[in-house]
């Protein structure tokens, strides 16, 4: 193999579902196959991944697999496991996505194009596949957040990045030490976005429908609320203005609702401001990642997202142990 370019960095546990279509888009990227190594991380899965992802890159020398079974000094999970992938790692570039994501074949090249001078990370934009109202409002949520994420970004200021979902050149993961400095966290993508800014790198967050990849739905509310449990986690790291950010944001609409009870005359108006900017938002991220099928959700956006921030508030000010691809994290 010439000398690679790009390293793209798959971390997998027990997702037989979804890792076969993860491949098959990875495999049919528009970027030449002798710039690029496709590395899978078998997290000690229990059930079929193996053998589809063996079965799968037989004849694919791009792809290779690798059971994970023992950890580094200080990682558990998937921190651990994209740790020992990148000590594997050849590229000058490392494109992190998920095995239950399926990327766009342009989605290689448009994310390199994000690499400008003194760029250390770029951050791509995820919704789910479609399905039923939960599933598609997720889906907008996800693409509202991740707008007023690109907005604050292109202010320079830094909220998260999205492992599903991200690059970062050689130079900046190494510049931090990589995960093995870094240490271990729930939400690691976070935790490696933040490291890297925070050594004096760049970001980019980019927001176009040429980057545009689709995660599979969660299966219930149960594995909703288990996500929104781990973000939450995410937010108790990050800096304290983020922190007391998204919990003002989360009070605004209790608050607003008491007082408008209250005082209709003068405090509807206001509620209707709050409405409107929310529905606002929602319209012009469709528009930008032209996502046609999910303006339906559009009208019901504003109290479903209230509904969600104000459970994420309750799980912020709650303590716990957090469970996720079956294990449990403290």
């Amino acid at each position: 193999m010439s000398e690679v370019k790009v390293s793209i960095l798959l971390a997998a546990r027990n997702e037989a579902g979804n890792i076969l279509d993860c491949l098959q888009a990875l495999d049919a990227l528009d970027y030449p196959k002798e710039e690029i190594e496709i590395w899978i991380g078998d997290d000690g899965s229990t059930d079929q991944t193996a053998q589809l992802v063996q079965e799968y890159i037989a004849d694919k020398p791009y792809f290779t697999y690798h059971f994970i079974d023992h950890r580094l000094t200080g990682l558990r999970g998937k921190a651990n496991v994209l740790a020992h992938l990148m000590q594997r790692a050849k590229g000058d570039y490392f494109l992190f996505c998920d095995a239950d994501i399926t990327v766009q074949p342009s989605w290689c090249r448009n994310m390199l194009e994000g690499f400008q001078p003194g760029v250390g990370v770029v951050v791509g934009v995820t919704r789910m596949l479609k399905g039923n109202i939960l599933v598609d409002f997720l889906s907008l949520e996800w693409m509202v957040a991740l707008f007023v994420i690109h907005l604050a970004g292109t202010l320079g200021l830094p909220v998260t990045g999205l492992g599903n979902n991200m690059a970062v050149s050689r130079k900046a993961y190494y510049g931090v030490g990589g995960y093995e400095t870094i240490g271990f966290s729930v939400v690691e993508d976070y935790a490696l976005f933040m490291a890297i800014v925070q050594k004096g790198f760049s970001f980019k967050m980019l927001f176009s429908s040429g980057i545009l990849s689709f995660s599979a739905p969660l299966a219930d509310l149960k594995e909703w609320t288990l996500q929104r449990r781990r973000w939450i986690r995410g937010v108790k790291d990050s800096h304290l203005l983020v922190q007391m950010g998204i919990v003002l944001a989360a009070i605004l609409f209790p608050l607003l609702l008491l007082l408008t009870l209250i005082d209709p005359g003068v405090w509807a108006g206001v509620l209707g401001i709050h409405y409107g900017a929310f529905t606002l938002l929602a319209i012009m991220a469709l528009l930008i990642l032209r996502q046609k099928d999910l303006w339906w959700v559009v009208p019901f956006f504003w109290p479903l997202t209230m509904a969600s921030m104000s459970l994420m508030l309750f799980y912020y000010f709650r303590s716990g142990s957090i469970a996720w691809k079956g294990r449990i994290y403290p």
